[in-house]
């Protein structure tokens, strides 16, 4: 099984911001994926746009808001270590920048500072 997962990005990210999103996110995958390999999870051409400080361009927008987005799947239940892994990617993932962080359908808004849980259907 594999956990869905989704960061979105504001429109106003500062190219810094991106590149440390980039590097933080692939240094989270690969503890993740452990040694299964994270290349199956990860979309490489939006890991790739962040490293390079650029928004990510495949999968152009995301959800509701018509943001800018990376997906990517973890090994995991996602019934068991759903909220697990939402918690190790708020610690992981640096705030700056992102607007949504999304894991099976459960999502904490970033933007503006709020941190609201929100579960969507």
């Amino acid at each position: 099984m594999s956990i869905n997962c989704a960061i979105s990005l504001r429109w106003d990210s500062t190219p810094e911001q991106q590149r440390a999103l980039g590097a933080a996110l692939w240094r989270w995958c690969h503890r993740e994926a452990r040694s299964v390999g994270m290349y199956p999870y990860l979309d490489n051409q939006a890991l790739a746009d962040l490293l390079a400080g650029r928004l990510p361009t495949s999968g152009a927008t995301g959800w509701d808001a018509g943001l800018p987005f990376v997906q990517f799947t973890v090994p995991g239940d996602p019934a068991r270590d759903g909220e697990a892994t939402r918690e190790s990617l708020r610690r992981g993932i640096p705030g700056e920048g992102v607007a949504e962080i999304r894991v099976q359908g459960s999502s904490r808004r970033l933007a503006d500072g709020a941190s609201l849980l929100t579960a969507t259907v």
